[in-house]
């Protein structure tokens, strides 16, 4: 029952957390948004084909910054 309790949220191939672009275009509909949209959920998908989620990204990205 709680075998699967850790695994990241998944929305068919893509994390949960990444389709946060498609909600900011499904409220607010323009074309500028679909292509945000467009651009980011392909953005996370590209990290989820290299193995990576979404928070170790920012991980990843925070330790660049600093």
């Amino acid at each position: 029952m709680w075998r699967n309790t850790a695994l990241p949220t998944r929305i068919l191939f893509l994390d949960g957390r990444a389709c946060l672009p498609l909600l900011v275009f499904v409220v607010y509909w323009s074309w500028v948004t679909f292509y945000i949209a467009i651009g980011g959920m392909t953005f996370f998908i590209v990290v989820s084909w290299a193995g990576l989620t979404v928070s170790s990204v920012l991980r990843l990205l925070r330790r660049m910054l600093i």
